[in-house]
């Protein structure tokens, strides 16, 4: 009864505390355990564990001593700080590991087609004793704030969203954003059923060097392309977006992946670009009396591609965004105070996105691409089955004890 009361408690900051990692947690982790052999005394990926399962438990605020408390006693603070600030394991590493497993349990979709979403996401600081973290902004319409940036790419069809890569970005090294995209993308392997990868960024990742890398691997791309390009007969696209009238723009509608018509007024062209090859490039804006500050500037790689596919498969980008808030306000990304070197803060980063691919792991095979999946509602399901599996569990430890009384009696 007491794990009944603790599970409708509201406001506590920890409301489950299991005596033992569930077996299903423990059963999908095991392929991850070989990244912990250097672990003299092996309770690292014990701990590693039970961190996952506090992470996906804890409803307050999730910093380490608060995670601690959602642990059984004989397991301490001191203990999670030491797996933090271990250097011989790569939480990245761990990542791509589970990703892997995470694609090929997903039901695919019925036309093989798989989207990556690459974005990046600030999660701010007060503290100054933060080796990773800078003062920036996402855009000029954002404030400056002092935190820690992480590129994440995910794998997307449906509505279905699947973190395949992250890396929390080193601000002293310059164009550190795009040469780890391009690394993510060379390690990131498809699944068996995969027949057509198309990568989706907006205009900060819309570099030639990307654009190159993402055609070697003959994937296609659907990018925001910047303002400062020019094509290969030399038209500037500032000079495009800006000087062209307002009666070439047609109106056509686009889908979102929840089936949401969008409107938009294009202006589509076939045109050359310096070292790409053909495309296809789109001038979009919602309206159309809007001035050239809102037209937004699309370029793909696919063949005949129509305004249409276009706008459809760059609104997916809207995919990452929502991970993104998924990934604060469900999973407490940036919430663990570590600090002091960079590898405790990118461990302290990257478990979160960690705990999101073992719930969909968990619960992978049961999911319908088409209605996709609620982070929120994942964690109520696993809450539930600890809270069954425990009372089972005290439930046969009482009638053992029951029938050695009854025996010795």
């Amino acid at each position: 009864m007491l794990w009944v009361a603790n599970l409708q408690t509201a406001g506590k900051a920890v409301s489950l505390c299991p005596s033992r990692i569930p077996q299903r947690v423990a059963t999908v982790l095991a392929r991850l355990s070989a990244a912990f052999r250097c672990c003299p005394q092996g309770r690292h990926f014990r701990l590693l564990c039970w961190l996952l399962v506090s992470l996906l438990l804890c409803q307050g605020p999730a910093t380490l001593k608060q995670l601690a408390r959602a642990l059984p006693r004989r397991l301490h603070y001191w203990s999670l700080l030491r797996l933090l600030r271990a250097g011989y394991w790569d939480a990245a590493d761990l990542l791509a590991e589970l990703a892997r497993a995470v694609l090929a349990t997903l039901p695919p979709p019925a036309d093989g087609t798989l989207y990556l979403i690459a974005d990046t996401t600030l999660r701010s600081k007060t503290g100054k004793k933060q080796p990773l973290a800078h003062h920036t902004r996402l855009n000029q319409h954002e404030p400056f704030v002092f935190g820690h940036s992480v590129l994440l790419v995910l794998a997307h069809w449906g509505r279905l969203r699947i973190p395949v890569g992250a890396v929390v970005l080193d601000p002293q090294r310059q164009g550190q954003q795009n040469i780890q995209l391009r690394r993510l993308l060379r390690q990131f392997q498809p699944p068996r059923w995969c027949r057509r990868v198309v990568v989706l960024a907006d205009a900060g990742f819309a570099s030639k060097a990307n654009l190159r890398a993402i055609q070697r691997r003959g994937w296609s791309y659907v990018f925001c392309l910047p303002r400062t390009w020019k094509l290969a007969d030399g038209t500037q696209l500032r000079d495009l977006a800006r000087h062209l009238p307002k009666g070439r723009y047609h109106r056509v509608a686009s889908s979102t992946p929840d089936r949401h018509r969008r409107d938009y007024w294009v202006y589509l062209r076939r045109a050359e670009l310096h070292l790409l090859g053909d495309v296809t490039v789109l001038l979009s804006k919602k309206r159309r009396n809007q001035g050239p500050q809102q037209v937004k500037l699309i370029v793909t790689n696919l063949d005949r591609a129509s305004a249409t596919t276009m706008l459809s498969a760059y609104a997916r980008r809207w995919g990452v965004e929502v991970a993104f808030k998924e990934l604060k306000s469900g999973l407490h990304l940036g919430r663990m105070q570590v600090t002091g070197k960079p590898g405790r803060v990118v461990h302290a980063l990257l478990l979160p996105v960690l705990a999101y691919l073992l719930l969909l792991r968990l619960y992978g095979r049961t999911l319908d691409p088409e209605q996709g999946a609620s982070l929120y509602v994942l964690k109520q399901h696993f809450r539930e089955e600890v809270v069954q599996e425990q009372l089972k569990r005290t439930e046969r430890k009482w009638r053992r004890k029951l029938e050695q009384i009854k025996a010795a009696a």
